[in-house]
């Protein structure tokens, strides 16, 4: 399933920037979750129990992409995908 209709937003200046944002979220999946249609499930179905249970695509919409994205990068750096980085990795 491709990705353009996943993020299909009217062209307005904030659906712009939401559009732009679910591309970061969906591309940061993409190091977590190799399988397309597994990234696009959890994106769209699978609460995120540290965001108070909402999608990342509800998160998204409520411009909370950075939020998603920080998740994202917990979980990678969870399972070895990424090395913690700044004072904590000493």
């Amino acid at each position: 399933m491709p990705y353009a209709r996943i993020v299909d937003i009217h062209s307005t200046a904030e659906g712009a920037a939401r559009k732009s944002h679910a591309w970061q979220v969906l591309r940061e999946a993409a190091r977590v979750e190799p399988d397309e249609a597994a990234r696009i499930a959890w994106y769209r179905d699978d609460p995120i129990a540290g965001l108070d249970l909402q999608t990342a695509e509800s998160l998204v919409a409520a411009g909370r992409y950075e939020d998603v994205l920080a998740f994202l990068r917990g979980v990678k750096t969870d399972l070895g995908l990424e090395q913690a980085r700044g004072f904590g990795s000493f």
